[in-house]
């Protein structure tokens, strides 16, 4: 017993002397691949670059990251991160980086990758998706009790499943509050960086009533936001929370990237990483609504301001009942049929 004791702690000891050599050889690095925009986009790369940095603060390893300025500098970032053989795991933010990690990933099929927002299919990519109908449930909620004129618009960026999935779960929301509000047919800007046309769709909609308009159109929806500042209506935020733009954006259905990647990155260096289809929402903490108050500071504090809107109570208590009868599954928010 006395051998296989001490033979154990020498195994121990030196699987401890190893760790730490590696971590100091910088084996214990975090890469991480922001999407095009870099950092100070108030967005997917600004919380993803939050949750990297909680893991490196609580891992106590390094972070590495890069801001590309075009698409066609992702694949040699992944490829320069992949071949040093310094990363634990390289994390790659954004849709667009998809086409060149599915190359990456194969040459290098030791190396751990993750990607946020969009789907690798390699054994070695961990690809985090958010179940947007969710969120959209919940502010679906809040715009119900928000309408004067019981009339609210949507301006999706295209005609996909994806946005299709945002805007289902919306309707739902809207309809379980019973306040008699209705959402009128979306309107699609048939593109993602077309603001003025985002506009003009939002402008059609307040012009037949609506008082409150959603966006999930990428930039194209900035010009939505827009068209409801010029006619004092009021606006919803997406993905990240966008009230910081005006006064009139009460709220925002977030994607709580930060909290994806933290959790992807930990499981990296505890040895329980998986690669696969990772697709989580309210009730794992993936999916949230900037103005529930256990969420509404971290925003503020992260980019800066303060809401102004206030929510009135039970308008508050409405959509944290809805929030927990989801989280319980009591509340089964449907999807479009290509995500059954």
């Amino acid at each position: 017993m006395k051998r296989i004791s001490r033979g154990l702690t020498a195994v121990l000891l030196f699987g401890l002397i190893f760790f730490s050599f590696a971590l100091a050889e910088g084996a214990g690095r975090i890469g991480l691949i922001l999407a095009t925009g870099g950092l100070g986009d108030k967005s997917f790369n600004d919380i993803s670059y939050a949750g990297a940095l909680k893991a490196k603060e609580e891992l106590g390893v390094e972070l590495d990251y890069v801001e590309p300025k075009a698409i066609a500098e992702y694949e040699g970032y992944q490829r320069d991160f992949a071949s040093s053989g310094d990363y634990e795991i390289i994390v790659c933010v954004g849709f667009d980086q998809a086409d060149a990690l599915n190359k990456i990933a194969q040459e290098f099929p030791n190396q751990k990758f993750a990607i946020v927002d969009m789907v690798v299919n390699q054994p070695n990519v961990a690809s985090l998706l958010f179940k947007a109908n969710e969120g959209g449930f919940l502010l679906g909620v809040e715009a119900a009790y928000m309408t004067k004129t019981k009339k609210i618009g949507i301006v999706g960026g295209m005609d996909i499943p994806l946005i299709r999935d945002f805007f289902i779960g919306f309707e739902e929301g809207v309809k379980w509050a019973n306040t008699g509000a209705t959402v009128l047919p979306t309107v699609y800007v048939g593109g993602w960086a077309d603001p003025t046309k985002g506009k003009e769709l939002a402008l059609s909609l307040i012009d037949q009533g609506c008082d409150v308009i959603w966006a999930a159109a990428g930039k194209s929806g900035l010009g939505a936001l827009e068209a409801a500042k010029e006619r004092g209506v009021f606006a919803m935020g997406v993905d990240a929370c966008q009230c910081y733009l005006g006064n009139h954006i009460f709220a925002s259905m977030t994607k709580r990237v930060d909290v994806a990647v933290y959790e992807t990155i930990k499981a990296a260096f505890a040895g329980t990483f998986q690669g696969g289809i990772f697709e989580k929402g309210i009730a794992e903490g993936w999916i949230g609504n900037c103005r529930i108050p256990d969420e509404q500071p971290l925003w503020e504090e992260r980019f800066g301001f303060t809401h102004t809107v206030e929510i009135p109570k039970e308008v508050m208590d409405k959509v944290l009942e809805a929030k927990g009868k989801v989280a319980s599954g009591e509340i089964k928010v449907p999807r479009p049929p290509e995500f059954q």
